[in-house]
């Protein structure tokens, strides 16, 4: 796999300027204690993991422009296997919305895709206040860590073979779980495992989820849709551009997976791993 070009801070803050702030958005409290978010990235650095990838949220209020949920992705050599490579995701605000988050992610070469592991021993907060560095890096080095036991899951979930009766099932949970309102959705379960290239073409559980995260998170789909005067319009379905809606989704569908795996007679969830 060609290892990605990392991004230096000038170029991070170009993507995400909210990951650059160097103070929190006014009327935080005293007790808050404000830690930049290059600070992290900085530590992450020196212990291997090198930035790739930022982006941030839109804000609704201008006030909040600066401070917003960021997003970094990074990457570590030693961590790629057969066509996917296990990432590192940094989340962070400064506007009082979030601590640090530490999120193990499997990132897939032939889409550019980032699928959220949602297992509790790939997942680390870290609040503001008491905000340890050795802490934090410890995270990451758990993470790191994790990633045979994430490659050895994603094996399992590429040789379970699944009926068209199962994926129909994978399909409606995934579609209940973007459309709050199924019945009105613009497009049917069922296109949700439309495959958009021919590497995804297969019936197992890894292809399956796969095809259903990537049809989501792009967007892209046509369809019809009741207007405010209940008449029939075309549609089509948008990407998921909102970061923290982007992780719920993607760590929804990781859990639906595991469960899918437990049903098939795979035991491929939670497991303990010590660094």
């Amino acid at each position: 796999m060609t290892a990605p070009i990392p991004l230096t801070n000038d170029q991070i803050t170009t993507f995400a300027p909210a990951a650059g702030s160097l103070q929190p958005i006014d009327g935080v409290s005293s007790r808050y204690s404000f830690v930049p978010t290059l600070t992290a990235v900085d530590l992450l650095r020196d212990a291997g993991w090198f930035p790739v990838h930022a982006e941030q949220s839109a804000v609704r209020k201008i006030d909040r422009d600066g401070y917003q949920r960021h997003l970094i992705r990074f990457a570590k050599n030693g961590l790629s296997f057969d066509g996917e490579r296990v990432d590192l995701v940094l989340y962070n605000s400064h506007d009082r919305g979030c601590a640090f988050k530490l999120i193990a992610s499997v990132w897939r070469q032939i889409c550019g895709n980032g699928l959220m592991v949602a297992s509790e021993f790939a997942n680390f907060s870290h609040k503001h206040i008491g905000f340890r560095p050795d802490d934090f890096i410890h995270s990451a080095g758990e993470i790191a860590s994790a990633a045979g036991t994430i490659a050895d899951q994603v094996d399992a979930m590429k040789v379970i073979e699944m009926t068209p009766d199962e994926r129909g099932i994978y399909a409606r949970v995934a579609h209940n779980l973007v459309f709050t309102e199924p019945e009105k959705a613009p497009v049917l379960p069922e296109q949700l495992l439309s495959e958009r290239r021919y590497d995804d073409k297969g019936n197992d559980l890894w292809s399956t989820f796969n095809v259903v995260q990537e049809n989501i998170m792009r967007g892209g789909l046509k369809g019809m849709k009741r207007d405010n005067e209940g008449r029939l319009r075309r549609a089509t379905t948008r990407p998921v551009k909102a970061i923290d809606r982007n992780i719920q989704l993607n760590q929804a569908l990781w859990y639906l997976t595991e469960k899918m795996a437990e049903l098939k007679g795979a035991r491929i969830g939670p497991v303990v791993v010590s660094a």
